[in-house]
């Protein structure tokens, strides 16, 4: 008998843009791939949360309206990686084109998305693709194997 291989079924999570007469705009799909996405994101998420705190200190000192724009513009491109991180650059730009330039409603619609259904999911898809690896080891097969 030969060894056999499996596939397994990709895990995928919708993002509905609804409009403001309730009708869904679009639909955007994020493959949930844990090996790649769970590092990817947690460094984007990561770096924004620094920006965030850096721009809100920024913006304390801020004695001008071209420094605090400044502070912004650093926050604004955060978002935009973050967001090209889980979409991709084609429906990143979907949702910068739907939300229109409205960076603060963008980011209390779509980044809870992120920080409650796709971080959450990738944690556990990598969890359990962990557990699947580790249950398929064998020490005393491996002992045996090697003769120790």
């Amino acid at each position: 008998m030969a060894y056999q291989a499996r596939k397994h079924k990709r895990f995928q999570e919708d993002l509905e843009l609804v409009d403001e007469h309730g009708e869904v705009a679009h639909v955007l799909h994020v493959d949930l791939d844990a090996d790649d996405m769970v590092v990817k994101i947690n460094r984007k998420y990561a770096e924004l949360t620094r920006i965030m705190a850096e721009t809100n200190e920024m913006k304390r000192k801020a004695k001008t309206a071209q420094e605090a724009n400044v502070c912004f513009e650093k926050l604004g491109r955060a978002i935009v990686d973050l967001l090209e991180a889980v979409f991709g650059t084609e429906d990143a730009k979907v949702i910068l084109d739907f939300y229109e330039g409205r960076y603060i409603e963008l980011t209390k619609e779509v980044v809870p998305f992120l920080t409650q259904v796709v971080i959450p999911r990738c944690i556990e898809i990598k969890n359990e693709n962990k557990k699947n690896v580790l249950s398929r080891y064998n020490r005393k097969t491996r002992r045996k194997l090697f003769g120790r």
